[in-house]
């Protein structure tokens, strides 16, 4: 009996005592959830056109915290304005737009960089934007530093601007200015800028002409054959900077392309047979050769027959449609990717032979 009860007093202080060690023991920090707030909303950049003003800013990468946010934690922008008063009171803001990243419009994301328009200001005021974003998970982020617009009477943007493709270049014109957008004469400086992108409704920020063009017309040479580009002119009212460009002209698209043909064959040589014909030349060293054609006269000079429907891809024909103890005379095409098709080489005259 005596055994029985000392086993379980020795038992229960050996609970006692695990569990006071366990109590003694390093207690480890809760987990917590990353915030889902972003960080505020940095590296705006804002333009002002007339009375327009163009926002862009990077989306933010990372929360509050510091941590890393992914691409589908943003869910979009608010973005709030205030006009400043003379008597510098503080400013009144109020919401003027949202931006859901899943449907942007009329707002676009590119590379992760939202751009925006503001449109319809007033002359003669001054406006200040912040901006907000909020996250997928509920949370916002704090107010971006205040950007600031003052609309300017600028000067029209050009009009009826037209592009044509040329062989390696893109040649624009427009009409030129000479009134400012609210339609009063304008008699100084009129330069033109020519802004160009790869996709419509997208254009570089820096424009193709470093310094204002005086006349409505501007060559693009460092095009790429086969590929469309897209154009759009401003307006600037001084030949240096700072100057006030005015808003876009409509956008025009224009396709480059290869207007020059190759070389003509070289090295023909014609081998006459009983039946046939048969021709050899020089290869062509274009990069974009598509093949060659052959012709056919009866007499040098006159009318030419195509042999080859499609351009052959080798520097050898036999023409087997030739009739005994007849004259012929033989020139050959190069022709390249883009159609564009060389002069003939020089006629090879040569007698067919007769069956005996």
């Amino acid at each position: 009996m005596r055994t029985s009860l000392g086993r379980l007093v020795t038992a229960g202080a050996l609970v006692l005592v695990v569990a006071a060690a366990g109590a003694c023991g390093r207690k480890t920090d809760p987990l917590t959830p990353d915030s889902p707030r972003p960080e505020a909303v940095s590296n705006i950049t804002i333009a002002v056109r007339d009375v327009v003003a163009y926002f862009s800013w990077p989306i933010p990468v990372k929360n509050v915290e510091g941590k890393p946010l992914g691409p589908a934690d943003i869910k979009g922008f608010r973005i709030y304005r205030a006009e400043q008063s003379r008597e510098r009171k503080r400013p009144i803001y109020r919401q003027v737009a949202e931006i859901s990243l899943s449907n942007p419009a009329p707002a676009q994301v590119q590379n992760g960089i939202v751009s925006w328009n503001d449109t319809g200001l007033q002359y003669g005021k001054v406006y200040v934007y912040r901006v907000r974003a909020y996250s997928s998970r509920g949370g916002a982020s704090g107010y971006s530093d205040e950007v600031r617009a003052a609309p300017l009477l600028s000067l029209a943007a050009p009009k009826n601007p037209k592009a044509a493709g040329g062989d390696g270049s893109v040649m624009l014109a427009w009409e030129p200015v000479t009134t400012r957008s609210d339609g009063s004469v304008h008699q100084g400086f009129a330069g033109y800028l020519v802004y160009r992108g790869m996709e419509p409704g997208k254009h570089d920020d820096t424009p193709l002409n470093k310094e204002p063009v005086a006349i409505s017309a501007y060559e693009d040479t460092t095009v790429i054959n086969g590929k469309p580009f897209y154009y759009r002119v401003r307006t600037v009212d001084s030949p240096v900077r700072p100057w006030q460009e005015s808003p876009d002209s409509a956008e025009v698209q224009a396709i480059p392309r290869d207007m020059t043909p190759p070389a003509p064959p070289t090295g023909i040589t014609v081998v006459p047979g009983i039946g046939r014909v048969f021709l050899t030349w020089n290869e062509n060293q274009e990069k974009d050769l598509a093949g060659y054609h052959v012709y056919r006269s009866l007499k040098s000079g006159g009318e030419q027959e195509r042999l080859t429907e499609k351009p052959l891809n080798r520097t050898t024909f036999s023409d087997e449609t030739v009739k005994q103890g007849a004259t012929y005379y033989y020139s050959i095409t190069a022709v390249d990717k883009s159609g564009n098709e060389s002069a003939g080489s020089k006629e090879k005259k040569t007698y067919t032979e007769k069956i005996r």
